[in-house]
């Protein structure tokens, strides 16, 4: 048995329109592709490919890195690393810039 899709009766197998309301069965409803991304971003947390924390996760990795290796290495302290620090900041905003630019959406 093949049910409506708009009124929900019982049609036969090889009825080609509803027999209660008269619309078409065999055509099947098209899929909006925007509603199943809606529904992705919704469950999975979207698509933004923030690299906020990929950047927190750096700073984290070079500051125990440094206390870690500051007792052998004199460069290594944390003091002497801010300015990388700084700079990575600064790729960071031209990067998120860039991407904002060729994705406005």
């Amino acid at each position: 048995m093949v049910y409506c899709t708009k009124c929900g009766s019982e049609n036969l197998d090889d009825a080609e329109n509803c027999a209660n309301c008269g619309a078409s069965l065999k055509g099947s409803p098209t899929r909006n592709r925007s509603n199943d991304r809606d529904f992705e971003d919704m469950c999975f947390g979207g698509r933004d490919k923030s690299i906020g924390p990929i950047f927190f996760g750096a700073i984290l990795i070079l500051a125990g890195l440094s206390f870690l290796l500051e007792k052998t290495f004199a460069w290594a302290r944390f003091d002497n690393l801010w300015p990388l620090i700084i700079i990575a900041i600064g790729l960071l905003v031209v990067y998120n810039a860039t991407q904002k630019q060729k994705n406005p959406f």
